[in-house]
């Protein structure tokens, strides 16, 4: 029998004929265990694990052993246990020093996981598994998954801000978090939606004592050191006020029986961001090429953000045998959005994050199975959006303008100033139901025990997306500028255009979501176990399923190609001899009918095993192989739909000698041709009704056809290990290999009329489908592939010692082939391929997205006094950059023709030795206060000695053959030296 000393609650189990039970079904917490009324432990079970206490055979009263899931410390890693995981205490959360009160902060002390905070405006949190994206990741909270379906983020619904990379928001108040287990692959059958690496977290709940918690944290700009750009423009530090604080309280509302938690967080941010040129131009160079009212717009800027995030929980054990918890979770955000790099503070825009989610849980236990029933409801909104529309002027500087064979070669944007752009006004939201069962049994004997878990989910979300705003008062207008200074007139605009015949530029749908799992835990004998298990997800999206290509496009594909005696469609499907894999599309792969589509059944089967090599789990191996799907994005099933009605991007071009890529030439008056896109300027152009009167024809507009065979992404994840115990010290070593398939990417559609992709060294001059717009086929084909050797050394903190120590490294072998595109270099996040026809035609190169050696150690000891401190070290090599060397690159005459060989990609770190580098500090100082109440202040150093860790995004190639450089007065990954004081009080 186990009884939570917290709350009371009472579990228990009979043992089998050989001793052995399981008490299954535990939340983590201390428990006073008996084995009848022979012996009595106090022991501990962590979250979502599988552990062992022995009481042993003469003092279990059994002919055997009596062994239950607990174990008589929390652990740092589950020893018995084939998934590669280890657990974040609380203490590790309280006493590490740390920059955003996100409880997944901490998750970066285990090998293969970054945990990031970005170098743009909004200082974006992410957390990514190896060499995966960040919507690979999922995270369960008291085992609800929190998946954003829409556009990832971290895997927390409504933490994907409006571009997927999260905000700075904290997705869940850290006061809530009791601890938490990160697994990095191999996790059992019943958690799915995740390709990477998943964290499993439980808050903590009421016990039959009332307990209180009271936080505040503060920094400002006198409390840090200057940002690189405020050097290099030699500018005061704005005023940057930030502040955090919070409070939680629990205890009993029906002793042992009825108890609660609520707890409130608030954040208001002042964070810090730097408006710079693009590569390879200074800042007093830009300055000297703009009017001063545009150039006096670089330098540090501020953007508020803030945020409430509210928790509240009750748990009710009506009987020994029931437990019913329920919870309810707010997130509320608002902040500016936009303001960071060529972009200034005028072009930021307003941006919103709402979640709101409740869960309802019923656990009902017997003797021989535990059955939990759960009901969860989520209703996530984010979005941007402006009530006053503003056109926004860009400066690009062309150093070659005066070159009439090529003014354009080595174009840099130098600055966006005034409205947001025609990206503004993008929403996306989730809102719906889950309901699960879960039904566990526990010492089922067959050939050794079993602990079987079958369970099924149904999931009913309404998903939304909106890629932009329709109104055209966010126009974009473009100036040339060159060493003479800059032009007059702008020599191209582009703006939001709804195409005609068209008005749906939203999408939304009621996604449908089926799984099913079984998993078993086979325990062969006391040394070997074994875990089977086997998952089906199967998911309807009828925005993709029951989707009808337009009857324009779809009779544009079956019209002449321009020209030629040829269909669109009979074109793409050419097989051209004398281009090695060009392309051979068939078109009718992409056009739906609306019911020539199916949903995927996915089954993902996993098998792992540990075995005691010393029949006391102080050595002991593990390994395994789990298949595990993640999703595609709603945004992207959505495109088809979005893209063809709502075209951001119309280009109207006016006489510029910068113009030769225009829509044919329109260099002087004499050029002007509207069906060539090249308009008289007209001071009425920089209006919406202005607008409004030029015309365009289908090359500005965009098709997007997905693939009717569209799969679901999924990763194969390999694993092999070894733990230890060594004294106080938990030791791991795993060699891992995974890799991952099918991700979406698009590619350029349009073809020339011998059905090649280049002409002249130029894929630019092909034809979109006629009469329509340009095409952008989406296919599965994105993969990545990661060889890792993790090792991590754990000492766990025990009032006893006093001090605890953690040490990570890991080894990255990472590789992926969407990496290179239409952007000079990329961080392995591009959807896009241009350069090249075929997916297939991109090489695993080298991963922008994970760096190949990273460690973290994390140290922490009570001092004299009642003191405490905390250090953390993070070190990283740098992650590489792309660059495909083709006609937009600066001093490079020769094009990235097809059929060149694939030097025409590099892959290549820049040529520092260590990418990031930081050492973060907290020293606290506790003390008594009247009443019982145990006070405490808190100062945390981040970067003690003010490293300059640049952001790998600004990294750019300056020449043919040279490898990459940081932008030296860019932004920074994370902050410079800087001092959060915190204080606080507990009862």
């Amino acid at each position: 029998m186990a009884t939570d000393v917290n709350s009371g609650a009472v579990r228990q189990a009979k043992a089998s004929a050989d001793g052995t039970y399981v008490i299954a079904g535990l939340p983590s917490g201390n428990y006073h265990v008996t084995a009848g009324d022979k012996e009595a432990a106090d022991v501990s079970v962590a979250v979502a694990s599988v552990a062992v206490y022995d009481f042993g055979a003469d003092k279990a009263g059994s002919t055997g052993t009596t062994t239950v899931v607990v174990t008589g410390r929390r652990p740092s890693v589950e020893i018995r246990s084939s998934q590669v995981n280890q657990f974040v205490s609380l203490h590790d959360i309280q006493a590490l020093p740390q920059a955003t009160r996100n409880f997944m902060e901490f998750a970066d002390t285990v090998p293969g996981v970054q945990f990031n905070v970005d170098g743009g405006s909004t200082h974006n949190t992410s957390l990514r598994g190896g060499a995966q994206l960040a919507s690979a990741v999922n995270v369960y909270i008291d085992g609800v998954s929190q998946k954003d379906f829409v556009q990832g983020g971290s895997g927390f619904a409504g933490s994907a801000g409006v571009n997927g990379s999260g905000d700075p928001g904290n997705p869940f108040p850290q006061l809530a978090i009791g601890e938490y287990k990160v697994v990095t692959s191999n996790y059992s059958a019943e958690y799915g939606d995740a390709a990477s690496a998943i964290i499993i977290a439980q808050t903590k709940s009421g016990g039959n004592k009332f307990h209180g918690e009271i936080f505040g944290t503060y920094t400002d700009e006198n409390l840090r050191a200057k940002y690189p750009s405020e050097k290099a423009s030699g500018t005061e530090k704005g005023k940057a006020p930030s502040k955090e604080y919070g409070l939680a309280f629990s205890g009993p509302i029906i002793k042992d029986r009825m108890h609660f938690f609520v707890t409130w967080e608030h954040k208001d941010l002042s964070n810090q961001s730097d408006v710079y040129p693009g590569a390879g131009v200074s800042l007093s160079q830009a300055q000297a090429l703009l009017p001063a009212n545009v150039a006096s717009q670089y330098g540090p800027l501020t953007n508020p953000f803030t945020e409430d995030l509210y928790f509240g929980k009750i748990d009710f054990e009506p009987s020994p045998n029931d437990r019913i918890e329920a919870s309810l979770n707010y997130r509320l955000e608002d902040m500016f959005t936009g303001g960071t790099g060529q972009n200034a503070k005028s072009t930021e825009a307003p941006y919103t994050n709402n979640v709101k989610r409740s869960d309802i849980r019923w656990q009902h236990s017997t003797d021989a199975w535990v059955n939990e029933l759960r009901l969860s409801y989520q209703d996530t909104n984010a979005s941007t959006s402006t009530t006053t529309g503003s056109p926004q002027f860009a400066y690009t500087y062309y150093p070659n303008a005066s070159s009439v064979s090529n003014p354009t070669a080595g174009s840099v944007g130098l600055i966006n100033v005034g409205g947001p752009g025609s990206g503004v006004g993008a929403v996306s939201s989730q809102k719906g139901f889950t309901l699960q069962d879960d039904l566990t049994f526990a010492n089922l004997e067959a050939y050794g025990n079993h602990t079987l878990k079958i369970g099924v989910s149904y999931g009913s979300i309404d998903l939304f997306t909106q890629d932009g705003s329709s109104d055209k008062s966010n126009a974009t207008y473009y100036y040339a500028v060159t060493a003479s200074g800059v032009s007059a007139t702008p020599y191209l605009v582009q703006y939001p255009n709804i195409v005609p015949g068209y008005t749906n530029t939203s999408v939304s749908t009621t996604d449908k979501q089926f799984s099913a799992y079984i998993q078993d835990d086979w325990q062969v004998n006391d040394r070997l176990e074994i875990n089977l298990g086997l998952r089906w997800d199967h998911e309807e999206v009828p925005a993709y399923l029951n989707y009808v290509t337009p009857s324009d496009v779809v009779a544009g594909i079956n019209s002449l190609y321009p020209g030629t005696t040829l269909t669109y469609k009979q074109v793409l499907a050419l097989q051209i001899s004398n281009k090695p894999g060009a392309p051979g599309i068939n078109l009718d792969n992409y056009i739906s009918t609306g019911s020539n589509r199916k949903a995927p059944n996915n089954f993902a089967p996993r098998l792992g095993f540990s075995y005691d090599l010393t029949g006391d789990g102080r050595r002991v191996l593990f390994g395994g192989y789990a298949r595990s799907y993640n999703r595609n994005l709603f945004r992207t099933l959505a495109l088809e739909t979005t893209k063809v009605a709502l075209n951001n991007n119309p280009q109207i071009y006016f006489p510029s000698p910068i113009n030769q890529d225009a829509f044919g030439a329109c260099f002087t008056a004499a050029d002007v041709n509207p069906a060539h896109h090249c308009y008289a300027w007209d001071a009425s152009y920089l209006t919406p009704a202005g607008l409004s009167t030029l015309q365009t024809d289908a090359s500005s507009h965009e098709v997007d056809l997905l693939n009717n065979d569209i799969r679901t992404p999924y990763s194969d994840q390999y694993s092999l290990g070894i733990r230890n115990t060594l004294g106080e010290w938990n030791t791991q070593a795993t060699l891992s290999y995974i890799t991952s398939y099918d991700s979406i990417i698009g590619r350029l559609g349009n073809r020339y009329a011998d059905g090649s992709y280049f002409q002249n060294g130029s894929q630019w001059g092909a034809q979109g489908v006629p009469g329509v717009g340009g095409l952008i086929l989406w296919d599965n084909g994105g993969k990545d592939e990661n060889l890792q050797l993790g090792l991590a050394a754990q000492k766990p903190y025990t009032k006893e010692s006093g001090w605890s120590m953690t040490v990570s490294y890991t080894y990255s072998d990472a590789k992926q082939n969407n990496v290179a595109g239409i952007n000079p270099y990329s961080v392995g996040n591009n959807q896009y391929l241009f350069d090249y026809p075929n997916i297939s035609d991109y090489p695993l190169l080298q991963s922008t997205a994970v760096p190949k050696h990273r460690l973290v150690m994390t140290y922490s000891r009570d001092l004299p006094w009642d003191m405490s401190m905390a250090a953390k070290l993070s070190v990283a090599t740098p992650t590489s950059a792309m660059q495909i060397y083709g006609c937009q690159t600066p001093n490079v005459s020769v094009c990235n023709s097809y059929g060149g060989s694939v030097q025409t990609i590099v892959s290549e770190r820049p040529k520092d030795t260590i990418g990031y580098k930081e050492i973060d500090l907290q020293i606290s100082k506790n003390f008594k206060l009247p009443s019982g109440v145990d006070g405490y202040v808190r100062a945390d150093v981040l970067n003690l000695f003010n490293w300059v860790n640049y952001d790998p995004n600004s990294v750019y190639f300056p020449n043919f053959g040279e490898k990459p450089v940081y932008t030296k007065n860019g932004p920074i990954v994370g902050s410079p030296f800087t001092v959060r004081l915190s204080t606080g009080a507990k009862f």
